[in-house]
């Protein structure tokens, strides 16, 4: 779909196969663009995307008609949640890297940036949400406020927010980089102090003396070296994640494993003997020339060796001799990464969110409607009958035609005993699926328990034009036209039934029921009969018709 943004057209992008396409266009503005950073390249972020099926989006600008080259790309991301205070549900827009990625932003042809933010925000505004997550954005003020100018005051608020630890005071959104000269020598003579110099001197020379080695993951060890990495971070982080713990290290594994496929792993290792000291996941960003830390791990009982400031040592040599420039230590202003001779940038943390803290509009993202049924439809089973009317309701407000829906709040709503408006969802369905036998069959049941029996008869013979061996349809047919007096009608039906479910060798509930239906109406209709009183005056009378 496409939206007209201030001067600009806003495609956006939810196919993977479109997205293939648009490989060509993300890079070559990934390189153009000096804000751009690692965490939003195509070998990056596109395999995290992946992940989040039916979630992931991407606002692409372009200037002219279909097929001209785009301008700015931003990745986005949406989920649906539900207030525990009101019971409805909402959307929640996210950047596409949250959770993995420790910058967020956009990427643009720098002459139109801010033009290209302005119809992202212009965009943006315009869909049904509630909160919009705008978590570790790495983007200049020019193009932050070009972006969050869209939004009226009138609907939305903003809220800025700060990362910081409480446990340790560490504020994550203060970013640390070292910028790197074009020697190694250079980097520790004129940027480290004197005792970081010698001491990282002293302990990279037990590595080239054999004392101490460092291996590099390859393709025959990536998954042990993750695995060492991700063990010695859990015995350090573990317990302060808590529940938390299985899914980081799941994703973490998942980041780590797809980087190094795409080339863009850097996995050194330290060990003493066979035993592993330490390990760092360096991120590498060929196009912008820097190594970036991701995550380390290190053996927490070793004290004498600093397995941390070798790793990283190690790293920054080496990025040094392949001409990068750039060493980044990502967020967190842990005090460690103050002795490599660091500078440092700022993130911003902030949410837009709707006044009313509902979906903007009242309207839910089309794209979320299919798991807010899943969720629904499980209210309903465990007869949270609240919450699921409210989430069909919901639905339907989005989307009147929207065929689960119809179903399941007729099906909840006759339950309850509120045939009319039942029925009224069941005959939209009718008319948007009307080859739907079981809508057509519903259709009629309501009809009936609200003694409409002529029409109800009408929906049950629809049912069996469209499949005639319906045998429910049938029977419900039969009770219909019983109901209207149409005896012999009714009784010619049911005795076809009859023999059609005893020819299927069925024994069940329906043929029992038949059969109690069929002898029944045959005894209503047997022939009267005289009887004289004791005056000889005739008294007409009719068999019981009780069974």
């Amino acid at each position: 779909m496409s939206l007209r943004g201030t001067e600009m057209q806003v495609d956006v992008i939810t196919d993977l196969e479109v997205l293939a396409k648009l490989q060509q266009d993300w890079e070559r503005l990934y390189k153009a663009d000096p804000e751009a950073q690692f965490f939003v390249s195509w070998n990056w972020l596109v395999p995290y995307m992946r992940v989040y099926k039916g979630a992931w989006f991407v606002l692409a600008a372009r200037l002219g008609n279909p097929g001209s080259p785009y301008v700015a790309l931003m990745p986005l991301r949406m989920r649906t949640r539900m207030s525990g205070k009101t019971g409805l549900f909402f959307n929640e827009i996210s950047m596409a890297g949250n959770n993995a990625a420790d910058y967020t932003g956009a990427i643009c042809d720098p002459e139109h940036a801010e033009k290209a933010l302005r119809a992202f925000g212009h965009h943006v505004a315009q869909m049904g949400w509630a909160r919009l997550n705008l978590e570790n954005l790495r983007m200049s003020r020019e193009r932050v406020f070009a972006f969050i100018g869209q939004f009226s005051r009138d609907i939305f608020a903003m809220r800025e927010f700060s990362r910081v630890n409480a446990a340790d005071n560490v504020d994550n959104c203060r970013c640390f980089a070292a910028a790197l000269p074009d020697t190694f020598d250079g980097y520790l003579d004129n940027v480290l102090s004197t005792n970081t110099r010698q001491k990282l001197r002293r302990f990279l020379r037990k590595v080239d003396a054999g004392e101490l080695r460092i291996t590099r993951a390859d393709a025959d060890t990536y998954e042990r070296d993750i695995d060492t990495l991700l063990e010695l971070w859990r015995v350090k982080w573990g317990a302060r994640k808590g529940d938390r713990l299985a899914a980081i290290l799941h994703n973490n594994r998942r980041v780590l494993r797809d980087s190094f496929k795409n080339g863009t792993l850097y996995l050194p290792v330290l060990w003493q003997g066979d035993r592993p000291l330490g390990a760092l996941a360096i991120f590498v960003d060929p196009v912008k020339k820097a190594l970036l830390f991701f995550m380390a791990g290190r053996d927490e009982t070793v004290t004498s060796i600093p397995a941390g400031l070798i790793l990283h040592g190690h790293c920054i040599k080496l990025a040094i001799e392949n001409g990068l420039t750039t060493y980044d230590f990502l967020r967190g202003d842990e005090p460690y990464k103050f002795a490599f001779g660091v500078t440092e940038s700022k993130i911003n943390c902030a949410q837009i969110y709707t006044k009313s803290g509902r979906n903007a509009g009242d309207r839910l993202d089309p794209r979320s409607l299919n798991a807010i049924f899943a969720e629904v439809t499980r209210f309903h089973q465990q007869g949270q009958l609240a919450k699921a009317e409210n989430g069909y309701r919901q639905i339907l407000a989005s989307d009147a035609t929207h065929s689960r829906t119809l179903y399941g709040i007729g099906q909840l709503l006759s339950a309850k005993g509120e045939h009319r408006e039942a029925l009224a969802h069941y005959q939209t369905l009718a008319t948007t699926v009307p080859t739907s036998t079981k809508a057509w069959l519903r259709v009629g049941l309501e009809l009936q328990a609200l003694s409409r029996h002529i029409e109800a008869a009408d929906a049950f013979r629809k049912v069996l034009s469209l499949a005639p061996d319906f045998a429910g349809a049938e029977f419900s047919l039969a009770k219909s036209l019983a109901a209207l007096e149409r005896s012999e009608e009714a009784i010619e039906t049911l005795e076809a039934l009859e023999h059609k479910l005893e020819a299927a060798s069925r024994d069940d509930t329906l043929l029992a029921k038949t059969r109690i239906m069929l002898k029944r109406l045959k005894l209503e209709t047997r022939p009267s009969y005289i009887m004289l009183n004791p005056d000889r005056k005739p008294v007409t009378r009719v068999l019981s018709t009780a069974l």
